[in-house]
């Protein structure tokens, strides 16, 4: 059973398995600071979803988007204090095989309907 706290923190920006794997770079890697570009090439991954996946982390209060370089904005590992927590138990858990299969099985299933959930016409829905 996944942690009530992990699993809110998934639901509310960690919904894909791009920003999964954008968390995990940058919790082990806090001092990196890194260009889209780069950090595509790092993850072997396409610029779009992860531009898209940068750029939402900042909105979540995960990353802060810093100053460009040569016209690409560069990215940092800043979690919100009331983040910090959560995000080390998020990624304590993903060490567990088991719990790995789970968070990953959860992941996909939210990622079905991320794109959705950001649209302003989804909160009309919702609403």
């Amino acid at each position: 059973m996944i942690d009530p706290e992990v699993q809110r923190l998934l639901e509310q920006a960690i919904d894909t398995p791009v920003k999964l794997h954008l968390l995990l770079l940058f919790h082990e890697n806090p001092r990196m600071e890194a260009t889209p570009g780069a950090i595509t090439d790092r993850l072997c991954r396409d610029i779009w979803s992860v531009s898209q996946a940068l750029h939402e982390l900042c909105d979540d209060g995960i990353l802060l988007r810093a100053a460009t370089a040569h016209g690409e904005p560069v990215y940092r590992y800043a979690p919100r204090d009331e983040l910090v927590e959560v995000i080390q138990r998020l990624v304590r858990n993903y060490d567990d095989p088991l719990e790995r299969e789970q968070l990953q099985q959860f992941i996909r299933q939210l990622a079905s309907y991320a794109p959705y959930r950001r649209s302003p016409q989804w909160g009309v829905q919702v609403a």
